[in-house]
């Protein structure tokens, strides 16, 4: 009897190994699961801000055009009227139009031409495209 209560003592060791293991997985599984959700809400919450202050540039820029269009001519070099509309702290949508004035005999509709819409970097800015793989 003693020989067949080593034998039955091993398998209750091995199942309760597996049991840790398993636990151990699950948990470690969940924990990459959790971190991995937390980057990719921290990404998301990171463009929708980008977004969002862009569309408010263009917003505004959609606002210069009206007064352009509504016979506003402050600052015009040579028919053209410039505006510059941050977006961050290192970036701008430039806007550029030529008046209703410099361009009478090719526009009849009382609007101007937009002959620049463009979103300019103003500083050395490098997109970080590195991957934080620990070694």
């Amino acid at each position: 009897m003693g020989s067949s209560n080593n034998s039955h003592g091993s398998h209750v060791g091995s199942a309760s190994i597996l049991l840790i293991f398993a636990v151990l997985s699950i948990i470690s599984f969940a924990t990459l699961t959790l971190v991995n959700s937390k980057a990719d809400y921290n990404l998301s919450d990171n463009l929708a801000e980008r977004q969002r202050m862009y569309y408010e540039a263009c917003h505004k820029g959609n606002a210069f055009v009206a007064a352009v269009n509504s016979g506003y001519e402050t600052g015009e070099e040579n028919g053209i009227m410039k505006e510059s509309i941050p977006i961050t702290d290192n970036q701008t949508l430039d806007i550029a139009i030529r008046s209703n004035s410099a361009n009478n005999s090719t526009n009849s509709d009382n609007s101007a031409d937009i002959i620049q819409w463009q979103i300019v970097n103003h500083s050395n800015f490098s997109y970080d495209t590195t991957l934080p793989v620990a070694r």
